[in-house]
Order: structure tokens, then sequence, then C-alpha cells
């Protein structure tokens, strides 16, 4: 995925707000990402955040509402625990 549209996402990440959500989906459209894979596009600019960055990655979740499991299992607590605590 080219470096530009990484950003893209992220920055339409950023805008989302304290104790809400969107879908991969939505951050997609925002991010002008369009085709089939738009969704799994986002999925893989969040995968490659840096540790420790503030883009607010756990406020994306996917078309069912669902926090999506993670491609490295024992990582899918920490969105709901991040949830939770907004």
């Amino acid at each position: 995925m080219p470096a530009g549209r990484n950003q893209r996402v992220w920055a339409v990440v950023a805008r989302i707000p304290r104790g809400r959500v969107a879908t991969y989906g939505q951050v997609a459209s925002l991010a002008g990402i369009e085709g089939a894979a738009a969704a799994r596009q986002v999925g893989y600019a969040l995968a490659a955040l840096e540790s420790g960055s503030a883009v607010p990655w756990h406020r994306v979740i996917n078309a069912r509402g669902q926090v999506s499991r993670r491609r490295r299992s024992g990582d899918d607590n920490g969105q709901y625990e991040r949830l939770a605590l907004e």
C-alpha cells in the first residue's frame, strides 16, 4: 500500500471522536479508497502503525459492529479494553 494511502487512513481514523467507532468500510470511503478490498486496505494501514502511535486504531470495527480478530492471537482483548475505557 502506498505511504500516501496509509497517511489518508490514519488522518481519517485520527478524527474519530473519543467514545465513537467507525467501520473499516466507512474509513475507506472517507479516505477515498475504492474497490472490493477497500476495507482490507484500511486494516493493512492500521497494522502498519508504529507501536505507541497516537492514532486511535481501536475505534475501527468491522461491518458487523464487532472487533475483528487480530492476525496475532491475544491482541483482541486490547481493543476491547481501550474501547471500554472510553
